[in-house]
């Protein structure tokens, strides 16, 4: 139990503590935000690992009808052209970068989840440090879900700047 701020004698549970500290909505979204991605590049680092001695172009034609993604997208066509220049020795150092880039989710999401100090500057910098290659990418070539992607960084920045209440 813990005293309430400016309320002497007034005491708070171990719950309502927590809750009092833990009042903010948009949290819990930025934590699951940072979650997924977390997932998505493990799963990407796994899927690497795993087709290194295959066909990165197979590998890229399964994916594709797994997904139910037209043969005639861009993406896919993006796709086959890094396959086809795809080594095992690239395919294990995007692996490697796609761990990482997990790990750094990871700790972003969980130190945020513990509300530690640390996690909203570790978070604020970590995804303020990519803004500038967002607006390049948004600049060089416009896409609605680069848009969408520099904006939701943009939130998240802002958000965890406005609210240090929630961290103390």
């Amino acid at each position: 139990m813990r005293e309430r701020d400016g309320a002497p004698g007034e005491m708070l549970t171990g719950a309502s503590a927590q809750s009092s500290r833990r009042g903010s909505s948009l949290l819990p979204w930025i934590i699951a935000f940072k979650a997924v991605k977390a997932a998505l590049l493990t799963t990407l680092g796994i899927a690497l690992l795993f087709a290194i001695h295959r066909d990165p172009v197979d590998v890229v034609v399964a994916i594709a009808q797994a997904v139910h993604l037209p043969l005639a997208s861009r993406l896919l066509d993006r796709a086959f052209t890094l396959a086809v220049y795809a080594t095992p020795a690239k395919e294990v150092g995007l692996a490697v970068t796609a761990f990482g880039y997990a790990i750094l989710m990871g700790a972003e999401g969980i130190g945020l989840y513990l509300r530690r100090p640390w996690a909203r500057w570790f978070t604020i910098g970590a995804t303020s440090s990519l803004i500038p290659i967002e607006v390049y990418e948004i600049v060089r070539e416009p896409r609605p879900l680069r848009v969408v992607i520099l904006l939701l960084n943009l939130a998240v920045v802002w958000y965890l700047w406005q609210r240090k209440e929630v961290f103390e």
